[in-house]
């Protein structure tokens, strides 16, 4: 069993390091911590597969935090090889790598208003009546803990039922075609 001890980073390929890293400072406040100008080191390469021709592999590696969240951004810029550039953006349904990445915040009608207004990045849905819903309420007998203890516990049951019923979330596409979920009021997972 692979016994983990936290999250390490969230890698995002990017063309331009620079505007990349002003990008999420102004669209989530991220700071830099640390940079990494045209990298060139073999072990780095193989490890990211490049075994044919690893002392060939060059790239600029900056980590940014988001701050409050706990999360760093690894933003990678290839000057080589080159890989793809064209992006393929995915819905919410599509299967095909991470589906989303989920930040809790606080205010959430704000969060909304300042991804919406924010450049090149765009809301899941182009519908003019999108906006941060709250799920409907559910009942205890529309999911089950694996856990038996939790499972046949009729308060831990309706407690879960009144956390899902305060959560209000979005998704938006960052430039780098991320998908991202906003969401306020999730308490019991991870917290």
């Amino acid at each position: 069993m692979i016994k983990f001890n936290g999250l390490g980073h969230i890698n995002i390929v990017v063309s331009d390091i620079n505007i990349a890293s002003s990008y999420y400072r102004n669209l989530f406040g991220a700071i830099p911590q640390q940079e990494f100008p045209h990298f060139r080191n073999i072990g780095f390469a193989k490890s990211a597969g490049f075994l044919a021709t690893p002392e060939q592999v060059t790239a600029s590696i900056q980590f940014l935090e988001i701050p409050g969240a706990g999360v760093f951004l690894e933003l990678m810029e290839y000057h080589q090889p080159l890989g793809i550039t064209q992006r393929t953006e995915k819905k919410a349904n599509d299967i095909n790598g991470v589906g989303h990445i989920c930040l809790r915040v606080h205010d959430i009608d704000n969060a909304f208003a300042q991804i919406k207004n924010s450049p090149e990045t765009r809301l899941i849905s182009d519908e003019t009546s999108y906006r941060p819903f709250k799920i409907d309420t559910i009942t205890p007998d529309e999911f089950h803990f694996f856990d038996p203890a939790l499972e046949n516990s009729q308060e831990e049951k309706q407690r879960v039922c009144d956390i899902i019923g305060k959560i209000r979330y979005f998704y938006f596409i960052d430039k780098y075609g991320v998908q991202w979920e906003f969401e306020e009021g999730h308490s019991d997972i991870g917290a």
